[in-house]
């Protein structure tokens, strides 16, 4: 379910993508110290536009070093100095990762995602300890989720709104007193769009497996090319959810990294949605 917010590259210069690998490293090299090597490779474009938020709304002039990487031996890379709030996310995102793994596994996932959350263990123990807020919030977000799709429920916004309550906790529990109403708007929002096109780019299988899918259900389709039909409903659900993301994060007027943020809201995820329903434009009576 993750890895839908991230830059449009190609819209970006060197430096700027430079800037947001530079946020990529910091979340890197917390997560290293504080959890090991293994869950640095689950870290996630979604966590670090987080990170990149967060430092704009804190108003954060972050600073700098130069270290090796494993990934890149001989050049040392540019990245943020650890501060709290990103040993915070990078905690966030062992807990995310871990149970967005295990809902896969409740779910009949592969072996390969049981082998994942087993050696995931150690780390997401010791981030439960050091979060255990989130951890609580994630394992009660995850289990209402995992209710309604295992019932079946009908109803787009009801159930997008339980991984749409989870992001906005999300940023509740990492600002604290600094989640305004307009991030807590903004947070929200990002989330059910995250769980909206994740289920519009699984419908396919989702049908093909006999899976549950909100749009599926709701629709009543039997058939991708019946689902195929909606598009223009489609389109118009997920867009009215990025033009409230649009809203929110106005209404913030943030000053920093906005570089980077307007590319993700007005740009990237908005492309991507765009890449998704062009799934949807060859139907079967077009």
């Amino acid at each position: 379910m993750f890895g839908y917010l991230d830059i449009d590259k190609g819209t970006l210069e060197d430096g700027q993508r430079g800037l947001w690998q530079t946020f990529m490293c910091g979340l890197c090299f917390s997560t290293k110290k504080l959890y090991g090597n293994f869950p640095r490779m689950f870290i996630t474009n979604d966590v670090n536009f987080f990170n990149v938020l967060f430092h704009s709304i804190l108003g954060c002039d972050v600073e700098i070093e130069h270290s090796r990487c494993f990934s890149h031996p001989f050049k040392k890379q540019t990245v943020l100095r650890q501060t709290e709030l990103i040993d915070r996310l990078a905690t966030a995102n062992v807990l995310l990762t871990y149970w967005n793994i295990y809902d896969d596994t409740i779910d009949g996932g592969s072996f390969s995602k049981k082998t994942a959350l087993k050696a995931f263990s150690r780390a997401y123990n010791r981030a439960k300890r050091n979060f255990s807020a989130l951890n609580d919030m994630l394992a009660t977000r995850y289990g209402e989720l995992r209710e309604m799709e295992t019932s079946g429920v009908d109803g787009i916004d009801r159930i997008a709104h339980a991984f749409a309550q989870l992001s906005e906790d999300f940023a509740t529990l990492v600002l604290q007193e600094y989640a305004t109403d307009h991030v807590k708007t903004l947070c929200y929002n990002l989330g059910k769009w995250i769980y909206l096109i994740d289920a519009l780019d699984d419908a396919e299988k989702d049908l093909r497996k006999k899976e549950y899918n909100p749009f599926v259900t709701h629709y009543g389709a039997k058939s991708f090319d019946e689902l195929k039909s909606q598009r223009d409903e489609l389109q118009f659900e997920m867009f009215a959810v990025l033009n409230r993301v649009a809203s929110a994060y106005n209404d913030l007027n943030l000053q920093k990294y906005t570089c980077l943020l307007d590319n993700v809201v007005y740009k990237s995820i908005r492309n991507k949605t765009n890449d998704i329903l062009h799934k949807y434009t060859d139907f079967v009576g077009e």
